[in-house]
């Protein structure tokens, strides 16, 4: 059996030190307010997000704000590919498509959400917004990717006469793989939040954000706690586990290292 190494087992409790310290801030803060409608006790929350999770209306809506936030951030990074594919391969290009990106990043997500719901449907609009906020991040991400790639390389692939494919597929996917994955699992969590957030706007039917305006228009401070709490789980076991993605790509980046070696 694999042992665990000492670096992984102290950031594992620095991880844990973290969580006690908020939890410990939260039951200070009650303790100092003492008013449920400000801030609800934390053993509250937790009998309310059992309550949620008895409920199917909970994981309907959790499901479609997950897959939601899964759409935006897939088509966040389809276009960024292209874009950033695009900007590689002439300085012009990039300087034309970077405009628009540039306007991307700064138009204020609350405008476009309002916008977004005279235009089209309280389920559409999340999707679009996550979008927009997350393609941005994405072209930045990939394009940073690719200027750290060594320019040696490139040179090295032209004076042999490497074919594009193999330049593509031997040394740029494999320089810029560990980079974009490592980045996959934050992203995905920033959509999710990015999601939810516009749900809350749009007031979206069977959706998490829909559900946090209710329990807000209700006044109901534990339940809106609980939601929010299972959100940050969620995203939290989203990162953990596309963080493993950055293993397939040193074994990959390893594995083809090895057999050029061998050759």
């Amino acid at each position: 059996m694999r042992e665990i190494s000492p670096d992984k087992k102290l950031n594992f409790l620095f991880s844990f030190l973290a969580i006690a310290v908020m939890w410990g801030a939260w039951l200070i803060a009650y303790a100092a307010v003492g008013n449920d409608y400000i801030l609800p006790s934390f053993s509250d929350t937790m009998k309310e997000m059992g309550r949620l999770f008895g409920e199917s209306l909970f994981w309907r809506s959790l499901g479609s704000t997950f897959l939601r936030s899964l759409e935006g951030w897939a088509l966040a990074f389809a276009v960024a590919l292209v874009f950033a594919s695009l900007s590689a391969l002439s300085d012009k290009l990039r300087c034309f498509l970077g405009t628009f990106v540039a306007v991307m990043r700064t138009v204020p997500t609350l405008a476009i959400t309002l916008m977004l719901l005279l235009w089209s449907t309280p389920h559409t609009a999340p999707v679009i917004v996550t979008f927009l906020m997350l393609f941005p991040v994405s072209y930045a991400q990939m394009m940073s990717a690719y200027r750290a790639i060594d320019p040696k390389l490139a040179e090295m692939a032209a004076v042999y006469g490497i074919s594009r494919r193999d330049r593509i597929f031997r040394i740029y996917v494999p320089q810029m793989l560990p980079s974009l994955f490592s980045q996959a699992g934050p992203n995905l969590s920033l959509s999710l939040k990015v999601c939810v957030s516009a749900e809350v706007l749009a007031y979206t039917y069977i959706a998490i954000g829909g559900m946090l305006k209710e329990a807000n228009s209700y006044l109901q401070i534990s339940r809106m706690f609980a939601l929010t709490l299972s959100v940050l789980i969620v995203g939290g076991l989203v990162e953990l586990a596309l963080g493993f993605l950055t293993r397939i790509t040193d074994r990959w980046t390893h594995g083809r290292a090895q057999k050029e070696v061998r050759r």
